[in-house]
């Protein structure tokens, strides 16, 4: 299938393959000269299908059309010609059978929309987490709670973090993230106090100590989920994405692998701590990471060995800072400085302050 990506030399196409996964991407000027090229791109791959006597199954073949935000025809609809059903212009067709046109599709695990905001990945993701949730509320009462933190790390946060550094910044940075929500909600399960909780079930109101028959608001109040995050050394998913996009990037300077990413990356000719150039602004990998990375990576490299640092403990300290902005200001209620990355503040030590006192004069100085 190698051999696949000679099928059509132009620039304006691309193959992308993986094991048994192709996708081809095929970019024009308007709708009807790209549904032309794409058709024309899918005869000279199935020319060489059939050639090399393989089979496409178009029960799996579909494709999707990424458009503008704002298209604007030069003529009115009633003047057009009227498209009929086998328009090459209108639709794609392999061997003659038309492909059938949707609007998210599933890509190496990850959902992908047309609009591209991450919203048929999140709505899936979220499925599949309530139902991880689910399944650790009926074998919770089977495990040793010392394996709490473990499975949790192994059934919920695996799902959690696969291409959070990609598709993690459509996440909303509140406590009212349907993705949050979903986390908070397993945290109470496997963590929270369980015998609060069937306190207030266990009994109907006739059974209950005089005046406490009705209900207040306290008895609708879910437990807060901040103190176990802190407690346990967990990070919120928000949290989540910014670390795995600032070790990711890491790892791509480090290593120098994979080449077309690290291609990308211009590291500032002015400062020699590294300091990335941002592209143009975007909600995409390359521009939040390095926006993160920009204002902490004097925090978590070494300043002898710089890039030369290893990668566990690039983590360690990484881990740390989000750690400390995930516990600020209130201890039970989150804030928006709970979600940002801030670089701890320098400490100076008793003998420092001193020499300076003795060396410089005599001043109001505010530390």
């Amino acid at each position: 299938m190698n051999d696949i990506i000679n099928c059509y030399p132009g620039d304006d196409c691309k193959f992308v393959l993986y094991a048994d996964d192709t996708n081809i991407f095929i970019a024009g000027p308007s709708k009807e000269s790209t549904y032309l090229k794409a058709n024309l791109v899918l005869e000279q791959v199935a020319n060489f299908m059939q050639s090399n006597l393989l089979h496409i199954n178009m029960d799996k073949c579909c494709f999707m059309h990424f458009s503008p935000k704002t298209e604007f025809d030069s003529t009115c609809a009633r003047t057009r010609p009227f498209a009929l059903a086998d328009d090459r212009s209108r639709a794609i067709f392999i061997n003659n059978e038309k492909v059938k046109k949707v609007k998210s599709t599933k890509f190496l695990g990850i959902f992908i929309d047309e609009q591209l905001d991450w919203s048929a990945h999140i709505s899936y993701l979220v499925k599949k987490l309530r139902s991880v949730s689910g399944a650790l509320c009926r074998i919770r009462q089977s495990i040793p709670i010392e394996l709490y933190k473990t499975i949790y790390t192994a059934l919920f946060e695996s799902h959690l973090t696969f291409g959070i550094s990609v598709w993690g910044v459509a996440l909303k940075s509140n406590a009212s993230d349907k993705v949050f929500v979903t986390q908070k909600h397993t945290i109470r399960v496997l963590f929270g106090d369980l015998d609060a909780y069937l306190d207030k079930l266990s009994t109907c109101a006739r059974a209950r100590e005089f005046g406490k028959q009705k209900l207040g608001s306290d008895f609708y109040i879910k437990e807060h989920t901040k103190p176990i995050f802190n407690r346990l050394k967990l990070l919120t998913v928000q949290n989540l994405h910014k670390y795995h996009s600032v070790t990711e990037l890491f790892k791509i300077k480090k290593y120098r692998t994979p080449y077309s990413l690290h291609d990308k990356i211009s590291i500032s000719s002015r400062d020699t701590s590294n300091l990335i150039i941002l592209s143009q602004p975007g909600k995409n990998f390359f521009y939040e990471s390095s926006k993160m990375w920009n204002l902490i990576h004097k925090s978590i490299l070494t300043p002898d060995s710089g890039l030369y640092t290893s990668v566990s403990l690039v983590k360690q300290r990484l881990k740390a800072i989000m750690l400390n902005s995930q516990s600020l200001h209130d201890a039970n209620a989150w804030t928006p400085e709970n979600f940002q990355i801030k670089p701890p503040t320098p400490t100076y030590s008793s003998a420092a302050l001193n020499a300076t006192r003795s060396t410089e004069p005599q001043v109001d100085v505010i530390f």
